[in-house]
């Protein structure tokens, strides 16, 4: 999405979108807090306190059917991205199966165990990115990025609203509050991670925009992978694109595992402890049949996560949490 849909709407000013992200994702993340704050367990347990027990489980079975959705859609992406490197001759489904394979294994162990394996992989992919932003940055064009007025500001936070969508998927982080040992300074630390985030997104954009301009990146689907394409020292090492995109998978394997992780949570805590192991083979089998089933080709799926998927994300991320923390609200002012 990053920058192709934002350079749609605010042209060279799109790299704003990053830093400006800042304020909605910490605005998601108190949110977040403070409806699981006080409860024994995470996000299903706050949905039952706010909502009643019947409610609330019906919402958590929302959240799950929803997670399973995206687990779809992104697994059907990330296929698509592997064939786009150069496996074009192989079908989809094989990558598909896989990704899923890996997730089912790792979902059946510890949640500690894919802590760990998850800030490898962010160390991993933060090496390959540094790595794009570097040659992205050297060979920018000023002309297409700069410079950025104040009246360019309203387009830059219209156009943030779509990056924010997407990335209100972290929500589901708040149905592992209850396997999460709280320590002094996590606010502190988290607010550091986030802006260091934003920042990334932020520089990334720039750079790309800065070669690309913000008229060739709006048209094309994934700028990021072609700005990748130049990366390479001459008679050193060239054509790293394909390093590139299966670097990605390191991405989606957080991605999903944490979505994959907040399933098995909330079945638990919503419908008795046999269910949260019951949950993970469930939901990788559903994923598969729906990225079988309902997106035949890498258009319907590029579709839904430019659409529907984001209209879900915003609602349930932002709109049901905060509904959500006024019902507990106004419960515990009676109670009181």
């Amino acid at each position: 999405m990053l920058p192709g849909a934002t350079a749609a709407v605010a042209g060279e000013a799109a790299w704003l979108t990053g830093p400006l992200l800042f304020l909605p994702m910490a605005a998601l993340a108190w949110l977040c807090a403070a409806l699981v704050r006080g409860e024994q367990g995470g996000l299903s347990a706050a949905l039952q306190t706010a909502f009643g027990r019947g409610l609330g489980r019906a919402v958590s079975l929302l959240y799950m059917i929803w997670a399973v959705f995206l687990i779809t859609v992104e697994g059907r992406l990330y296929a698509e991205r592997l064939l786009e490197a150069g496996y074009r001759s192989a079908p989809p489904v094989v990558f598909t199966a896989i990704l899923l394979g890996i997730l089912l294994w790792v979902g059946r162990k510890k949640l500690g165990a894919f802590a760990r394996a998850a800030e490898i992989c962010c160390l991993a992919l933060g090496l390959v990115l540094a790595l794009v932003l570097l040659f992205s940055i050297l060979d920018v064009s000023p002309s297409y990025v700069l410079p950025v007025w104040l009246s360019d500001l309203p387009a830059a936070a219209l156009a943030t609203l779509r990056p924010a969508a997407a990335l209100s998927c972290g929500a589901y982080a708040a149905a592992l509050a209850g396997r999460v040992e709280r320590r002094e300074g996590d606010r502190r630390r988290g607010a550091a991670w986030l802006l260091a985030g934003c920042a990334v997104l932020g520089l990334l954009q720039f750079g790309i925009l800065g070669q690309l301009g913000p008229g060739l990146s709006s048209r094309m689907d994934v700028p990021f992978f072609e700005v990748a394409r130049g990366v390479g020292v001459q008679g050193a090492f060239q054509r790293v694109e394909a390093v590139v995109m299966a670097a990605w998978i390191f991405s989606d394997f957080a991605l999903l595992g944490l979505l994959l992780f907040a399933v098995r949570e909330m079945a638990g805590e919503a419908f008795g402890p046999k269910w949260e192991r019951r949950a993970v083979p469930w939901a990788v089998v559903l994923a598969f049949l729906g990225a079988l089933l309902l997106f035949p080709d890498d258009l319907s799926a590029k579709d839904a996560a430019a659409g529907i998927l984001l209209w879900g994300n915003a609602a349930l991320g932002f709109l049901v949490p905060g509904l959500a923390l006024l019902c507990k609200n106004v419960k515990r002012k009676r109670r009181g």
